[in-house]
């Protein structure tokens, strides 16, 4: 499901984990490891190049599953966001009229 260790780098289930969620990741860790991210068939090959010392591809895959989590809420909650939003400008548009 999540990763297995291949050689040099990770395998992450495309099942489970968006592209957007590897990059996004990837760029939060773009300080401490050069991280190349590979689409193969139902799976993602990610490779760690120039580490800095005390990094670990088990926290990234960790911002990895954070980030999916984040997407995945997103997702799930933009229409009732988006209500939410359009009644608050509504009323606030309605509040702004005079009333005779």
């Amino acid at each position: 499901m999540t990763k297995k260790q291949n050689k040099g780098g990770l395998v992450a289930d495309a099942a489970v984990y968006s592209a957007e969620a590897l990059q996004l990741a990837a760029f939060v860790y773009s300080d401490r490891a050069e991280i190349s991210i590979k689409a193969g068939k139902g799976v993602f090959n990610v490779s760690f190049c120039g580490e800095a010392p005390g990094f670990h591809p088990g926290d990234y895959m960790n911002e990895v599953l954070n980030q999916q989590c984040r997407l995945d809420l997103a997702k799930q909650n933009s229409k009732a966001a988006g209500m939410i939003a359009t009644k608050a400008l509504l009323s606030a548009a309605g509040g702004t009229k005079k009333k005779a």
